[in-house]
């Protein structure tokens, strides 16, 4: 009779994200989330006392949900830690955060605990070596977001997709406006009061969708029907949005900042715009529709086969040490 080998307990932050739950390899259990008003934040494991009387848990990987900690917090977490530390580095920039300086130091101190450092692309990688003193750090991409991207009638158009307004997206209307002078432009917004001065300088100038947040069926049919996306940030590193379209076949327009760019999964399905500017992303707008729609180049079931082995084979060697 074959023994039994228990699952690696991993206490992932978080842990029930969709993307945490793509990349989980076979043989690994996360721990739960913690139910804090209905959310996983403030992860209670991100504090040193937290680990006075740790979970039964054989690492600690740490994505995102870190940024209410101060550096010095989470230099005593690191020395509280009794279990190898994996770190995924998703914003090498945070979108939420004006200023960056605390957010970097932060990073350097993980990247300087961490047993091990993953990131998305190699622009973060050539980035967490040369600024973040990072040494061996592994490249794995961010896996579909899409599971069966249903079929629609393309538009040639460019939609932007605002939501709610937050902090790392243009709010300016003469960027929109700009944009809308020189291509068909479909900007959604979210009927809440933080979009509203937003949406009355572009009513009646360009096509505007005022709408309730869409269930990802409804999102993914919309964004199917547009030739391109530009997306609107002014800070950030990688986008799940930016995965979310190329899934669907539409084309990505994004600032020149963080390694957006790097993400994508073909050359032609990318054009750059420089930060800020409207006149440079409607160019880069006018460039995708004219180019046309372009499917996904590569296989993502191979590619999420390849994701959770490298997630399985971290995990492993940190043990071992």
């Amino acid at each position: 009779m074959t023994e039994h080998v228990r699952d690696v307990r991993v206490l992932s932050i978080p842990a029930q994200h969709p993307y945490t739950q793509a990349i989980r390899p076979a043989g690994v259990a996360y721990l739960p989330d913690p139910d804090i008003d209905g959310n996983w934040w403030p992860h209670p494991a991100l504090e040193a006392g937290f680990w006075l009387q740790p979970p039964e848990a054989d690492i600690l990987h740490i994505h995102f949900g870190f940024e209410h900690r101060s550096p010095a917090q989470i230099d005593e977490l690191a020395r509280a830690v009794p279990v190898p530390l994996v770190l995924t580095v998703h914003d090498l920039d945070n979108p939420h955060l004006e200023e960056q300086a605390e957010h970097h130091e932060r990073l350097r101190i993980l990247v300087g605990a961490a047993d091990a450092v993953l990131t998305l692309t190699e622009c973060a990688a050539r980035r967490l070596r040369g600024e973040f003193g990072a040494n061996d750090v592994r490249v794995v991409p961010h896996p579909a977001v899409v599971a069966e991207p249903a079929a629609q009638q393309r538009e040639e158009i460019a939609g932007v997709f605002v939501k709610s307004l937050r902090s790392n997206v243009v709010a300016d209307p003469e960027f929109y406006l700009a944009i809308g002078r020189r291509v068909p432009l479909r900007v959604f917004a979210h009927d809440v009061d933080a979009t509203r001065d937003l949406r009355d300088a572009l009513r009646g100038k360009v096509e505007l969708v005022v709408h309730d947040p869409f269930n990802d069926a409804a999102l993914h049919g919309e964004v199917a029907k547009l030739t391109a996306c530009i997306l609107p940030y002014t800070r950030g590193t990688h986008s799940g949005w930016l995965e979310m379209c190329r899934d669907l076949g539409t084309t990505v327009a994004v600032p020149d900042i963080g390694c957006y760019a790097g993400q994508v999964d073909a050359p032609e399905a990318v054009e750059t715009y420089a930060l800020g500017d409207p006149a440079s992303a409607a160019e880069a707008a006018c460039t995708l529709i004219a180019r046309g729609p372009v499917p996904y180049r590569g296989d993502r079931g191979r590619q999420l086969g390849k994701v959770r082995q490298v997630h399985a084979d971290v995990y492993r060697e940190v043990l071992s040490r």
